[in-house]
């Protein structure tokens, strides 16, 4: 199977003009399965994907040739197609593997409960007045009447955007610098390990209580010491905090 990487774009009837994506057949028949494919990158934002199927075809040659590209079904994808269609299969998960989830994140939901009451005990966190973050520096400033109170260290975890309605990963996000996006991979090694899409899959169909439920797992994944939600025009973007302290 031969799957270009290059630039291209295409017309959706849907989306009109955007850029170009492949998955095999069976992905577009039904997406709610496994995507076998690489994580994005800025080169890469749509790695090209297929199925369990295909990718058992592939395991045997070693490679895509002759005896196996036939069977893939090659479809062509526009940018936005293939994101909503990926995000459909975090919900493959069924019976004792969906329980598994579920129990995790309750589980993460009530250490983050008890995180976040040690936070508000120790740094009356949500009593100041205003907050500030830097990305360069990985800071999140929390002040009163333009005195630094509180500093802490922040990994963003995520973002909810309430217009379109989804979740999109710090990992997934072009425009997150990497110094605050350094540990979430930890999050994904580990949503590997147990096979759970939703820490796998970089954007998927969201509410705001998903955005909590993803942190506390971030947070449970990565040892933080809590989280924190910062408004945007559009949405909220929270973040895991390790190293709170008071400023004086």
């Amino acid at each position: 199977m031969t799957m270009s990487t290059d630039p291209e774009h295409i017309s959706c009837r849907v989306h009109g003009k955007a850029s170009a994506a492949y998955v095999c057949g069976h992905l577009t028949e039904n997406p709610i399965q496994r995507w076998v494919c690489a994580y994005p990158s800025d080169g890469d934002p749509w790695p090209d994907a297929w199925c369990s199927r295909c990718e058992e075809a592939f395991l045997r040659e070693g490679e895509w040739n002759e005896k196996n590209e036939s069977g893939t079904n090659l479809k062509v994808l526009c940018s936005h197609c293939y994101e909503r269609m990926k995000g459909e299969s975090v919900n493959r998960l069924v019976e004792g593997k969906l329980e598994l989830w579920r129990s995790l994140v309750e589980e993460c939901q009530r250490e983050l409960r008890r995180k976040q009451d040690d936070l508000s005990d120790r740094y009356a966190l949500w009593r100041h007045k205003r907050w500030d973050w830097n990305q360069d520096r990985g800071e999140i400033v929390f002040s009163n009447d333009g005195v630094p109170a509180v500093i802490a260290k922040m990994e963003f975890v995520g973002s909810v955007s309430t217009k379109s309605n989804t979740w999109l990963w710090s990992w997934g996000n072009s425009h997150t610098l990497d110094c605050v996006r350094s540990r979430i991979s930890a999050v994904r090694d580990f949503g590997e390990a147990k096979d759970f899409p939703h820490l796998l899959v970089p954007k998927w169909v969201a509410a705001e209580v998903d955005g909590w439920e993803m942190t506390a797992v971030a947070v449970h994944v990565l040892g933080a010491e809590g989280a924190y939600r910062t408004p945007y025009d559009g949405g909220f973007t929270h973040m895991a905090l390790s190293d709170v302290r008071f400023a004086q």
